[in-house]
């Protein structure tokens, strides 16, 4: 079979090879014949990222060589083992563990991480579903998302945070506004968002007025356009309420992140609730950091134990045990596609689908290294 492995050597770190297939599964698992693959920056990183320090990342790169890519998946059950609750040719979707691979014509894939793909995708939408979908349901889950709630997401147009902005939504969220980039905000406002804010916009005359007024001790402060649009939003449209969740989807340990600083802006700009009475909700959180960010997350995940600052927290996905969101991803999209009598809005946006061969896969690759991806990129396996 086909199959995409890392290789240092090549183009974008990835190519295309021909190696036996999976053997049959056993209880625990399904072998699905692959009909596409979601792309995630993760895959693009090497599955490390920046989890571990600059000085340990090519020797985790070095130890990847020869394994396959991906992680998302959805596809036609080729093999399945009695009292599975599946059938050979049933359409499903799902992810594969860590090290383990998806980019490949034939895949091995847990019980616990696969469901019926919703009827209302297509395989390259629901191929593309998997990861940031189960990340934001997941996320919204253990953050005590309730309807009526007001989020704010920012990266609002890539593949997390455009889910992000469709299943708050479709949740029930009361208002839901988005930080991207100017070229993006209409793609954002399609997707559902109640108000979208330009993060390269130019400050507005009336906020430059409004941060000469604004003095801390005998100096003034320095214009942000981006605060400045927030803090009219929440003002005018959320009747002076503070954001109950931040889902920032830009921090991470990418030293071209570091600038941004979202998080103390936001937050210095008063944007983001205080916990009530003490409790500690985390409720500005993150899906990228420095090592040390996945430090405290790991101790969380081993432990239970939270030793994130008050309240934020970075945000790691669990694989194991994610049939059961994937079950409620494809309820949610078939049950709006039906109230909708038709296409569901909780479609995943896909601005590119690339063929399985080297050529695809690295093209995967080096859009998503570009960080200008509007949406999800596919690979399709034909």
């Amino acid at each position: 079979m086909r199959a995409a492995v890392y290789d240092r050597t090549a183009v974008e770190g990835v190519r295309v090879v021909t190696r036996p297939p999976p053997t049959a599964p056993a209880r625990d698992a399904l072998l699905v014949r692959v009909r596409a693959c979601g792309v995630n920056p993760v895959d693009a990183k090497g599955v490390v990222g920046d989890k571990l320090p600059a000085f340990l990342r090519p020797l985790a790169r070095r130890a990847l060589d020869g394994t396959i890519a991906g992680f998302d998946l959805s596809g036609v059950v080729d093999r399945a083992p009695p009292n599975s609750g599946f059938a050979v040719g049933d359409e499903v979707f799902g992810a594969v563990p860590p090290f383990r691979g998806s980019f490949a014509e034939l895949v091995r894939v847990p019980l616990h991480q696969v469901a019926k793909k919703p009827a209302s995708l297509s395989h390259a939408e629901a191929a593309a579903l998997v990861l940031p979908g189960v990340t934001v349901t997941q996320l919204l889950d253990q953050h005590g998302f309730e309807p009526g709630q007001r989020l704010l997401i920012i990266g609002a147009s890539g593949g997390v945070g455009h889910l992000a902005v469709k299943l708050a939504k479709a949740r029930g969220a009361k208002s839901v506004v988005g930080v991207c980039s100017a070229a993006n905000a209409a793609f954002v406002r399609s997707c559902g968002a109640d108000a979208v804010v330009a993060y390269d916009a130019e400050c507005s005359e009336t906020a430059k007025r409004d941060c000469k007024e604004r003095e801390i001790g005998n100096e003034t402060t320095t214009p942000d356009a981006v605060v400045d649009e927030l803090r009219r939003i929440v003002r005018e449209n959320l009747g002076g309420d503070a954001f109950d969740l931040v889902l920032d989807a830009v921090t991470s340990g990418d030293a071209r992140d570091a600038g941004f600083e979202y998080e103390r802006r936001v937050r210095s700009a008063g944007l983001v609730k205080t916990p009530a009475n003490g409790v500690d909700a985390h409720n500005y959180v993150t899906i990228g950091s420095r090592p040390v960010g996945w430090v405290l997350a790991a101790i969380k995940r081993v432990t239970g134990v939270n030793l994130f600052a008050r309240g934020r927290e970075l945000f790691w996905i669990r694989f194991p045990g994610c049939a059961s969101d994937l079950a409620e991803l494809a309820r949610v999209c078939d049950g709006d596609a039906s109230a909708s009598g038709g296409r569901t809005s909780v479609a995943p946006a896909i601005e590119a689908t690339l063929p399985l061969t080297s050529e695809g896969v690295a093209e995967a690759f080096r859009r998503l290294h570009s960080r200008r991806v509007r949406g999800k990129i596919v690979v399709e396996v034909t």
